[in-house]
């Protein structure tokens, strides 16, 4: 059930697509909750790398299955409650051993439970970050732009 859009002039296409390079087309969700005091949640990666948390659909996995397995996997919140915010797709080419992807991103608000355990994954480190800084500090162009999205300073298409 994974669902890949078409491509269209009203979903920005975000990142750098190298000459030659063959991409994969791959579906992806990420999800954007905020606390109380307007610090939107990120996972730190490997060093200086930010994203938001969420990734890739596996087969036969909806959008909303995806992104509470991806945010629990990752940050250890549940999602309690999705609504779709933008999407946009993001060239991705450096993807640890994976081949080059570009990424059918859709992004969600969220609610998520106020406790959290254990992430799954040990890679993916669980901050709050504030939107002004989130916004200088995330690896992807994409992922900037939906924060500016929820943040109301761009229009989604």
């Amino acid at each position: 059930m994974v669902f890949l859009i078409s491509h269209n002039a009203a979903i920005p296409q975000m990142g750098r697509c190298l000459p030659g390079v063959v991409y994969q087309e791959r579906a992806s969700v990420y999800g954007l909750a905020s606390d109380r005091e307007g610090r939107i949640l990120a996972c730190r990666r490997g060093g200086d790398r930010v994203v938001l948390p969420g990734g890739g659909l596996e087969e036969e996995e909806g959008e909303e299955d995806a992104l509470r397995r991806e945010v629990a996997e990752e940050t250890g919140y549940q999602v309690l409650a999705a609504r779709s915010l933008c999407r946009a797709w993001q060239y991705h080419n450096n993807r640890y051993a994976k081949p080059p992807a570009n990424k059918h991103c859709h992004f969600f608000t969220m609610d998520i439970a106020g406790t959290r355990p254990s992430p799954v994954e040990a890679d993916h480190v669980p901050v709050w970050l504030d939107p002004g800084e989130l916004v200088a500090t995330l690896t992807f162009e994409s992922h900037r732009w939906a924060v500016t999205v929820l943040r109301g300073m761009v229009a989604p298409p």
